[in-house]
């Protein structure tokens, strides 16, 4: 279980840093640790200590709970969201790994469209 949220965690560190623009250079440069020690948390080969993630979200802008939270249990949002991000998941969940990257393309497209409208 420690290993599975050192994965998610990772994860979800390196989907934000990315969707941000930012290398790992610069997130390691932001909360002042090495680039490798970057690079182990994003793999789920670290797990840094509890001081280390407020730093990282605060330069991600993330909610600290957004690491921990599990697709059921997701941060309060209108119940519409919630559906919402729950047929995206079911629906990336059914694909095939091919299909799954041309479908995170797409949203990619649209998040880059709304944010430049924005």
């Amino acid at each position: 279980m420690a290993q599975d949220l050192k994965r998610i965690i990772g994860m979800r560190v390196r989907a934000r840093r990315v969707a941000l623009h930012l290398t790992q250079e610069q997130l390691a440069e932001a909360v002042a640790r090495t680039v490798e020690t970057v690079s182990n948390l994003e793999r789920g080969k670290a797990f840094p200590s509890l001081g280390m993630l407020e730093q990282i979200c605060r330069v991600l802008d993330l909610p600290l709970v957004s690491l921990f939270e599990s697709t059921e249990t997701a941060a309060v949002v209108s119940p519409w969201r919630a559906e919402m991000r729950a047929r995206l998941l079911a629906l990336a969940d059914g694909l095939v790994d091919s299909d799954l990257e041309i479908a995170v393309r797409q949203v990619e497209v649209l998040a880059c469209k709304r944010k430049r409208r924005s």
